[in-house]
């Protein structure tokens, strides 16, 4: 395995009552970190340890750009993807304070244009049930590719999503139910999400060097590019707008300003004995609403639940509120353990690592004082059958391909406009002797599969859908359907205009 050169960036904030002296079963934790980083080829990382209201370890580690080798600090900025979810969450409780929202009172009521694909979801549907994900809808990534330029259009196409479970009989995980969420909660308050997230949290809590945006965090001056593993090394990748997500998932900051953000919690709404929002209120964010039916992978971790913009559990026995994010180069990982007084805040520039996770039971396992798990040897053994898996996988080849098929009509004839409801257009253009689909946030091959199917592959999702093209009565190309989600019905885009 190739090694990656690791300098460690010590950043020492001594004007700061926050922080003090690492504590002594941490001591061995810059090695550690060291070692796991050359072993899952993390560029860069920033790491936040809370013990009893003050931080005991704030450090850099590694490459903010792996290309100028500029170390990363606990000013450095990532984007925190997913984390967003709890400010978005904390601004709906202090709304509830307010009266200018209930948990529980029926959207249609704020908001009488409001639809979900269920009628009787549509008349129930709560914030509640929105920020728990227990409307049923799912994910729907295929959007993500097609989004619309503005968050209201993201509350209107819900309508179109088809739920994969029942209206609050499953947690489903959806990322679009958080972005129309907050679009709604910031229109009760008379403003857009950024300003009341600016105004509710980073401003009370002296968070200054937070943002919204990947476009603005690239005009500071310390700020950690995005990488990903294609192969074996980790390279780095351009960056991905992702404005639209906002309630969901676009939030900018460091480890310095999420400590604040964790104490916070910690403090049960409290920031410099200020009572920012009620106890009780913050604390309704913080309780499971709903669980998550998988099995665990250790016993360590059992009884998972999602409450409103954070994952619930059990580790080792202590109650364990946390939230990870993965978004086009980054990951994150928010947490802490509320009755014993500990919490991390961990930053990584690489997609998709499960560093952020190896690195959390490292940290808690010493501070409980329990016998460690080896975290890291478990995902090492885990990744590897994973990669075993799909090189098998790969080896067999799909065993539903019909080999040797062509399309039925010369490429030319698949080309157009194409457009559905609930998912924009999509045009699709032939370049040589391929086609490509050009959708709102970028330009993606669609690969003949056989016949008249093709896969839409995106590259850094590793993902692809199957686009069915189908003919009129005279023979002619005149929509194709896409499986947005598994097990769902495919979703119909009609042709709405021919190519030249």
């Amino acid at each position: 395995m190739k090694r990656l050169i690791v300098l460690t960036t010590v950043v020492i904030i001594a004007a700061s009552p926050l922080f003090s002296q690492p504590f002594e079963t941490l001591n061995a934790l810059d090695g550690f970190i060291n070692q796991a980083m050359e072993e899952w080829k993390v560029p860069g990382l920033a790491v936040s340890v809370i013990k009893d209201g003050e931080v005991i370890h704030s450090k850099g580690y590694g490459y903010k750009d792996l290309e100028s080798k500029d170390e990363v600090t606990t000013k450095t900025l990532f984007s925190i993807a997913s984390v967003t979810k709890s400010f978005t969450t904390t601004a709906a409780a202090m709304l509830v304070d307010e009266g200018i929202i209930d948990w529980d009172t029926p959207l249609r009521d704020y908001f009488p244009e409001f639809r979900l694909y269920d009628t009787m979801a549509s008349e129930k549907a709560t914030f509640r049930d929105l920020l728990c994900h227990r409307t049923g809808v799912g994910r729907h990534e295929f959007y993500e590719l097609n989004v619309p330029s503005d968050r209201k259009a993201v509350m209107t196409s819900l309508r179109y999503f088809e739920p994969g479970a029942d209206f609050r009989s499953a947690m489903r995980y959806s990322n679009w139910c958080y972005t129309a969420a907050g679009y709604m909660l910031a229109q009760l308050a008379g403003m857009n999400w950024e300003r009341l997230i600016q105004e509710k949290i980073f401003d009370p809590l002296g968070m200054e060097n937070s943002l919204f945006s990947v476009t603005t965090m690239q005009q500071s001056s310390d700020y950690a590019k995005p990488h990903i593993i294609y192969e074996e090394d980790p390279e780095e990748m351009e960056f991905h707008n992702s404005d639209i997500r906002g309630p969901a998932g676009s939030i900018v900051s460091n480890v310095e300003d999420l400590t604040r953000w964790v104490l916070f919690h910690m403090n049960k709404g409290t920031h410099e004995e200020k009572q920012l929002v009620n106890s009780q209120t913050l604390a309704v964010t913080q309780i499971p609403h709903i669980p998550i039916q998988r099995p665990m992978r250790y016993e360590e971790k059992f009884y998972q639940s999602y409450g409103l913009g954070w994952f619930v559990d059990n580790y080792r026995g202590y109650v364990h509120i946390h939230h990870g994010g993965v978004l086009y180069g980054f990951s994150s990982l928010v947490s802490f353990l509320p009755n014993e007084g500990f919490g991390l805040v961990i930053l990584a520039n690489l997609n998709f690592t499960p560093l952020t996770t190896i690195l959390e039971g490292y940290v808690y396992d010493r501070l409980l004082g329990l016998e460690p798990a080896d975290w890291n040897q478990r995902y090492l053994d885990y990744y590897e059958k994973v990669r075993e898996y799909y090189k098998k996988m790969e080896e067999m080849g799909d065993p539903n391909k019909k080999k040797g098929t062509h399309p039925s009509h010369p490429l030319e004839d698949y080309t157009g406009t194409f457009q559905s409801d609930g998912y924009g257009s999509i045009t699709v253009i032939q370049e040589g002797d391929s086609l490509r689909a050009e959708m709102s946030t970028d330009t993606y091959p669609l690969n003949h599969y056989h016949y008249d199917i093709f896969d839409l592959y995106h590259n850094i999702k590793k993902m692809s859908w199957k686009v069915i093209f189908n003919t009129n009565v005279k023979g002619e190309i005149n929509s194709f359907d896409v499986e947005v989600e598994p097990g769902l019905k495919e979703v119909v885009f009609t042709r709405i205009e021919k190519s030249d």
